[in-house]
């Protein structure tokens, strides 16, 4: 493994991330960086933080989206929406500290449990629906919402939907900050 690859942290940002984090482990990859399960010392919370490091930390559009996710996610406050806490960088990775959710993916649950009870698939729904109504009120299309980006908290059994990567944000006349042409989700 070398330093910046997407299962190690970059010195540079460790640093940053000790003086406030104890990181304690890969929670997984994807298409926009890794995901790191840490503690947060002074408010003694466990957080999830989302990197972005390596080759794709050096590429101009890979900032972008990365923060353009951070930016979209901040602004969406609301219980079934995984929420965003702050946002950092340094010289060789881009992150972002984020709730974490102790419990398992819609998709984990799925593959365990097969068919889930009427009333739990009625529940998840009308969570993610509501969660999803509330970010088209804000301006913002998921664009990605599949049992993976669904998280089901273990202790309440609320779904809280996560990954705003591929998003789409419309500004106050209605035109899309992505491009136009691009296949995603």
């Amino acid at each position: 493994m070398t330093t910046g690859s997407r299962d190690r942290l970059p010195p540079l940002l460790v640093g940053a991330l000790t003086r406030h984090y104890d990181v304690i482990r890969l929670l997984g990859q994807g298409g926009m960086g890794s995901v790191w399960l840490a503690r947060e010392r002074s408010l003694d919370r466990m957080v999830a933080i989302k990197v972005l490091a390596g080759e794709d930390v050096t590429t101009t559009t890979m900032r972008e989206r990365f923060r353009r996710e951070a930016r979209i996610a901040a602004k969406l406050l609301h219980p079934n929406i995984v929420p965003l806490f702050a946002f950092g960088e340094t010289p060789d990775a881009l992150y972002y500290a984020m709730g974490f959710v102790e419990g398992e993916s819609l998709a984990t649950r799925l593959d365990r449990e097969g068919r889930l009870p009427r009333a739990t698939v009625i529940r998840i729904l009308d969570e993610i629906a509501d969660a999803l109504a509330f970010a088209h009120r804000e301006g913002v299309v998921h664009r990605d919402v599949k049992p993976d980006n669904i998280l089901l908290d273990a202790k309440s059994g609320r779904a809280m939907l996560a990954d705003f990567g591929i998003a789409r944000l419309q500004d106050a006349v209605g035109t899309s900050v992505t491009q136009a042409g691009v296949a995603v989700g």
